[in-house]
């Protein structure tokens, strides 16, 4: 893995991908060019990935058929609003049930050791939303391909294997999966298969590397002590004069 410019780069580039996936609504033209190549892709991805394949697949399917002009929208109602979003696509919700918690400051903490800060003027997402989280990795395997030095290349790959197994593996294969089944996904139901499909790779990558396991989400929740979600009153609205004549 040391040393492999090529893998390095193929993992930006999907790091990259997810970026613009996930951070903000996709804007059209972005989401066009990803049909460049995509059957070549989904076809070499289906050997060590068949769910990657599937979702390069959905992908190509849902493109070819619509367009992209409804992702945008398909994003909002996901992730945004207009009332409560399908998805809290933030690791603090995923571990303790509430946003600006203990695991975003966690990830400041990481942030501000490996010398990375959130630039002015960026999207007021905390910095543990799922699209600035691929925006860490992104930037670190920066820092891994731009060094010739086998020492601090080593050094830049523990932190990503660290960072990994502290942090996206362990919220980020339930979110991909709650994405694809979420009442809203059409377009991000095959984003989702995708981004599962990789982060298992990056999982099976990365074995033996940084931290020796991966905590649960499970033993993560009930250390922080996850809040049950408050739904609010349930009530059915009855018809005025339901069953006069």
């Amino acid at each position: 893995m040391k040393g492999d410019r090529e893998l390095a780069n193929l993992r930006q580039k999907y790091y990259g991908m997810f970026v613009k996936l996930f951070w903000k609504e996709p804007d059209s033209e972005f989401l066009l060019s990803l049909l460049s190549g995509i059957a070549e892709r989904e076809k070499g991805s289906a050997q060590s990935s068949p769910l990657m394949s599937e979702g390069w697949k959905d992908i190509r399917l849902y493109l070819e058929k619509k367009g992209a002009d409804e992702v945008e929208y398909e994003f909002v109602q996901l992730f945004l609003g207009p009332h409560k979003p399908d998805i809290m696509p933030y690791e603090s919700y995923y571990l303790t049930g509430g946003v600006f918690q203990a695991p975003l400051a966690s990830v400041r903490g990481f942030m501000n050791e490996i010398g990375l800060e959130k630039k002015e003027g960026q999207l007021p997402e905390p910095e543990d939303t799922l699209g600035f989280e691929f925006e860490i990795m992104n930037w670190m395997i920066s820092k891994q391909t731009s060094t010739e030095d086998a020492e601090t290349e080593e050094q830049w790959l523990e932190l990503q294997a660290r960072f990994l197994k502290k942090h996206l593996l362990v919220w980020g294969p339930t979110c991909a999966q709650e994405i694809e089944s979420a009442p809203h996904a059409v377009f991000y139901k095959g984003a989702g298969k995708l981004l599962r499909g990789f982060l298992e790779l990056e999982k099976q990558l990365f074995h033996g590397r940084g931290p020796e396991k991966i905590e649960s989400l499970q033993t993560l929740r009930n250390r922080y002590g996850r809040k049950k979600e408050w739904k609010g009153p349930l009530f059915e609205a009855v018809p005025e004069n339901k069953g006069d004549s």
